[in-house]
């Protein structure tokens, strides 16, 4: 019975945590269609949009793909979500949303609102190396190895979210981010038994 409340509390983190990410894609999308009449991203590429527009749709866009990355205080969920799950499932979520919250990062957030971005910076360096420093120190003081794994994939994506917003964005942060893929997955399949 406490097996199974585990999951279920592991399932709650990552559902409330993904559909919070939603929601506010969800607001920044519809003010977007309702300002522009259009969602194709050529077009949104070349579309001035008002300074408190910029603003709100940034830090909507942001919110969203700062919970796929993850970033503090929004991290709980990978934690909880690879201890509970089986070793191809810990495998998808290293593999699958860290990795679009920094491609939508890329593709989504730093071109269409490249000045917010830049007025934003210090704000995102100074949270992902909160982010870092936190789960650095949390995964020092972790016994189970698929929590450590956890940690360190949360660390390390906020690296990746460092390059991503740094001036060198083309090469940087896509290399980062698939070389954190590639050990995490090989340590996944060499050591089964811990998974």
């Amino acid at each position: 019975m406490g097996f199974k409340t585990k999951k279920d509390q592991g399932s709650k983190h990552i559902s409330f945590s993904f559909i919070l990410g939603f929601v506010f894609m969800l607001f920044a999308i519809l003010l977007i269609l309702v300002q522009t009449r259009t969602t194709d991203l050529q077009i949104l590429l070349t579309t001035e949009f008002s300074e408190w527009h910029q603003i709100f749709l940034w830090i909507a866009a942001f919110s969203s793909f700062g919970v796929k990355v993850p970033m503090v205080p929004v991290h709980i969920w990978l934690p909880e979500a690879h201890v509970e799950a089986p070793t191809v499932g810990s495998i998808i979520l290293a593999g699958i949303p860290s990795k679009l919250g920094t491609h939508g990062f890329l593709r989504f957030s730093i071109p269409i609102f490249p000045k917010v971005t830049l007025c934003s910076n210090p704000f995102i360096y100074t949270l992902s190396t909160i982010a870092i420093i936190y789960t650095s120190l949390t995964t020092s003081r972790q016994i189970d190895l698929k929590k450590i794994i956890a940690y360190s994939s949360v660390t390390h994506m906020n690296l990746v979210t460092i390059g991503t917003f740094s001036q060198a964005v083309a090469i940087r942060s896509p290399i980062l981010s698939y070389g954190h893929t590639r050990p995490k997955h090989v340590c996944r399949a060499c050591n089964p038994s811990t998974y």
